[in-house]
C-alpha cells in the first residue's frame, strides 16, 4: 500500500505527462495551421507521388496518432504496445524521407541508397526489440492512464537507434553541399538543403540524447516523458524541411520588366517555355519516382538575377549561361523529393 506522499508524487508525475503530452499535440495544431496554406499551395496542387505519400502519412497519421493518446489517458486496459508501435511507424516514414532527400542529392547513386536501407533496417529492429521491453508504469489502483516505460536499460535503444542513422545521414548530407560549393558554387537549393539538415540534425539529435538520458537517470513514471515531443517536433521538422523544397507557382516562372536595350524578356520567356516542357515530362513519371515534393531546387531567382545583371552590362547576353558541371542539371533532376 502506497503511503500518501507516495500517491501525491504519483499523482503529480501522472497529471505532469498528460499535461506535457497535451501541450505537445497543441504545437503540433498550431504549426500545422501555421503551414497550412504552404501545404496546399506546393503540396495539395502536385501530382501524388511516393514522396507527397509520406508526407501526407507524416502529417495526418500524427493527428490521428495524438487524438488515440488522449484517449489512452483515460483508459486502464489499452495495449501497451501501442505507443511505442505507432511512434517507431512514423519515425520510419520521417528516416524515409531524410533517404530520399539524400538520394536525389547524390543523383540517384544505389549505392548511399543501399547503405541507409541498411542502417534503416537495423534502427527498426533496435527500436523494435527495445518496445519487447516497455511495460506499464506502475500506478496505485483506481489511477487511471497508461504510460510507457522500460523494464530495463535496454529500452533507451528505443532513441539511441536513430542518433546512428540521423549521423549518418548528415554527414551525408555536409559531405554532398559542401563539396557541391566548392566545385561549382553556391545555389539557393544547397544552401537551403544545408541550412535544413542542419537545424534537423541538431533538433532530433539532441532530443533523442535527451530522451536517453531521461530514461537512464529519472523515476520509472517520468522515464518517457519526453517521447512525445521528439516525436512531434520530428514530424514538424520532417514536414517543414519538405515544404522549403517547394517552390510556388509564381516563383517558377517570375514575370521581369522590360530592360530597354536589352533581350532579356526574350530570353527569360525561351527559358521559361523549354522550363515548363521539362517540367510536364517530369510530371508525368511514374508513382513510385521520387516525386516532385523537390520543385524549388531549380535556382530561378539565382539565373534570373544573372541576366539582369549582365543585361545591364552587354546588349547581347546568352540564352543559357555556361554550366559550370553537368551535376548542375543532374542535381535539379534528381532532387525531387
Amino acid at each position: 500500500m502506497e503511503s500518501p506522499p507516495a500517491i501525491v508524487t504519483l499523482y503529480t508525475h501522472l497529471m505532469g505527462n498528460y499535461k506535457f503530452q497535451t501541450s505537445n499535440y497543441v504545437l503540433y495544431l498550431y504549426d500545422h495551421l501555421l503551414t497550412l496554406p504552404e501545404e496546399v499551395e506546393r503540396v495539395w496542387s502536385q501530382p501524388l507521388t511516393f514522396a507527397s505519400l509520406l508526407f501526407y502519412i507524416n502529417r495526418y497519421i500524427t493527428h490521428c496518432q495524438f487524438i488515440i493518446l488522449q484517449v489512452e489517458f483515460y483508459e486502464t486496459k489499452w495495449p501497451i504496445s501501442f505507443a511505442g508501435g505507432a511512434t517507431l511507424s512514423l519515425v520510419v516514414v520521417a528516416e524515409l524521407i531524410l533517404i530520399l532527400r539524400i538520394y536525389g542529392l547524390y543523383l540517384g547513386n544505389k549505392y548511399i541508397l543501399g547503405f541507409l536501407l541498411c542502417l534503416l533496417s537495423g534502427q527498426i529492429i533496435v527500436m523494435g526489440w527495445a518496445i519487447h521491453f516497455g511495460i506499464r508504469a506502475p500506478l496505485p489502483p483506481g489511477f487511471p492512464g497508461c504510460v510507457l516505460t522500460g523494464s530495463n536499460n535496454w529500452f533507451a535503444g528505443f532513441w539511441a537507434a536513430p542518433l546512428i542513422t540521423d549521423s549518418c545521414i548528415f554527414i551525408l548530407t555536409l559531405w554532398r553541399t559542401l563539396r557541391y560549393q566548392r566545385l561549382h558554387g553556391s545555389t539557393t537549393t544547397i544552401k537551403t538543403i544545408l541550412r535544413d539538415g542542419t537545424i534537423y540534425f541538431f533538433a532530433i539529435f539532441s532530443l533523442n540524447l535527451m530522451n536517453t538520458l531521461i530514461f537512464s537517470l529519472a523515476v520509472s513514471d517520468l522515464k518517457g516523458v519526453g517521447a512525445s515531443f521528439s516525436q512531434i517536433m520530428t514530424s514538424i521538422l520532417i514536414s517543414r524541411l519538405q515544404l522549403n523544397l517547394k517552390k510556388r507557382p509564381a516563383e517558377i516562372s517570375p514575370q521581369l520588366p522590360g530592360i530597354p536595350g536589352s533581350r532579356t524578356n526574350t530570353y527569360v520567356n525561351s527559358y521559361s517555355k523549354n522550363r515548363g516542357s521539362k517540367q510536364q515530362s517530369q510530371e508525368s513519371t511514374s508513382f513510385f519516382t521520387i516525386g516532385n515534393l523537390g520543385q524549388e531546387v531549380d535556382d530561378n531567382d539565382d539565373f534570373i538575377a544573372t541576366i539582369i545583371e549582365e543585361s545591364h552590362a552587354e546588349d547581347e547576353i546568352e540564352l543559357f549561361p555556361p554550366v559550370h558541371d553537368a551535376h548542375d542539371q543532374k542535381l535539379q533532376s534528381h532532387l525531387a523529393i
